[in-house]
């Protein structure tokens, strides 16, 4: 879990166009870096109390005129790909310690200014990456949530602000560490103010490798460096790496400009970047990176299986529920469903057949909502069988072999998602394939 803050004017973001290779286009929004000061890394869960004290407010700037030429650098096959997507959850509750009121989030919540909270709140991720904004549709400054429990006091107060349901603007004031009491301008103790999100957003939606470019001069021009992996140094000879314009092809990304993620990173989503204000940066240099990932399937009621079918998309029409392997949907008793419009997975993880027969295409349900076919991956609105995995999904491993039979060869074991099998020293073939545990 990584949960982070940062103040920065408002900026424009470039869109990527279809196909880029981005994830879904984000709207204009405003571009903030955010983190807690003295950041230990990305793999460590962070709650640090903000506190009194102030920094001068950033002024509100124009937006950027200049717009990012995109293609020189959207060269990349994996856009014309089909990438299958996994459904986002979050639990949030509205007092520390996961008590009281209960509310799930599946997807993007444009305006969530309306929820009574407290001063302190507790999240749960169970999967996706998320930012959650201070403002409605997604302005202003911003956590990011990665898969895990988080406890959150509330972050917008120690800026001096009325918690992301007013107008005001992106200036505020950030407390300095080590210091409790009042913060900024509010006259209220820190923490003592209701908590107060603007909305949500689902940013990393599924497996697909991080990319991003970096480049030496604005508007993407110049020389061009590409990652797609953490990077805890990218010092050459103790010279920092700058970045003057910046493309996010995939993924959440934070760039620190300190190395082994030390200091406040901005926070950047898929799109284009044309210059430094566009990120809220001052200064170019960049000296560790890191992309927030998907973790391995979770199931949370894996004793309860059950799927909600509806015979059209966005859950419209006749709806039938199953807790058992399905080997023609169009067999089932009253009511007929003579298509598969959309799917609730209420419990367990499945699989879904293109066929009858538990034959064809294949695709992984997970615990969620699939509003229509192209959500749960479908080649095609056909799915006619359904099949309960029936399995243990802690510690899940296998053996892919390049050869048949488990022959001797190239072999790799792998227990975590891997989104290039490359990536393990392993090449692109595989004939046999021995599951150790899990799925």
């Amino acid at each position: 879990v990584l949960y982070s803050r940062f103040v920065c004017p408002g900026t424009a973001l470039l869109q990527l166009p279809d196909g880029s290779g981005g994830s879904d286009p984000p709207c204009p929004r405003d571009h903030n870096g955010l983190g807690p000061a003295g950041h230990p890394g990305p793999e460590v869960a962070v709650l640090e109390a903000l506190s009194s004290g102030s920094v001068p407010p950033v002024p509100e700037e124009p937006e950027s005129s200049v717009t990012l030429s995109l293609e020189p650098v959207l060269d990349d096959k994996e856009g014309s790909e089909k990438i299958n997507t996994r459904p986002g959850k979050i639990i949030l509750y509205s007092e520390a310690g996961f008590a009281r009121h209960k509310r799930e989030i599946w997807d993007d919540i444009p305006d969530a200014t309306s929820w009574e909270l407290s001063h302190t709140i507790s999240i749960r991720v169970i999967r996706g990456g998320w930012v959650m904004y201070e403002k409605p549709r997604f302005r202003g400054r911003k956590c990011v949530l990665a898969e895990g429990d988080v406890e959150i006091d509330n972050p917008w107060t120690a800026y001096g602000d009325s918690g992301g349901s007013g107008d005001s603007g992106d200036r505020g004031d950030r407390g300095d560490n080590g210091h409790s009491g009042h913060s900024g301008h509010t006259g209220h103790p820190r923490g003592s103010r209701p908590f107060r999100i603007g909305s949500f957003k689902r940013v990393v939606r599924d497996y697909r490798t991080p990319r991003i470019s970096l480049f030496a001069q604005e508007n993407g021009e110049g020389a061009r460096l590409r990652f797609s992996g953490s990077a805890e140094d990218t010092r050459e000879r103790g010279q920092a790496l700058a970045a003057a314009s910046i493309i996010v092809h995939s993924g959440l990304w934070l760039l620190y400009s300190k190395p082994f993620f030390d200091d406040d990173p901005y926070v950047l989503e898929p799109g284009g970047y044309p210059n430094l204000k566009a990120w809220g940066a001052k200064e170019p240099s960049i000296c560790s990176m890191h992309p927030i990932r998907l973790g391995c399937p979770v199931v949370e009621r894996p004793g309860e299986p059950q799927v909600l079918i509806y015979e059209a998309a966005a859950f419209q029409g006749h709806s039938f529920t199953i807790s058992r392997d399905i080997y023609d949907l169009r067999r089932l008793p009253e009511p007929a469903l003579p298509t598969v419009g959309s799917l609730r997975v209420l419990g367990g993880c499945w699989v879904g057949y293109e066929k009858e027969g538990f034959r064809g295409h294949q695709y992984l349900l997970e615990e969620g909502e699939y509003r229509d076919w192209r959500q749960w991956g479908g080649y095609s609105p056909e799915l006619l069988s359904l099949r309960l995995i029936r399995t243990d999904f802690s510690d899940p491993a296998l053996v892919l072999f390049e050869a048949m039979d488990f022959e001797e060869g190239a072999s790799v074991e792998l227990s975590e998602a891997l989104p290039d099998t490359g990536l393990a020293g392993y090449g692109s073939i595989t004939q046999s394939i021995h599951v150790l545990s899990g799925v």
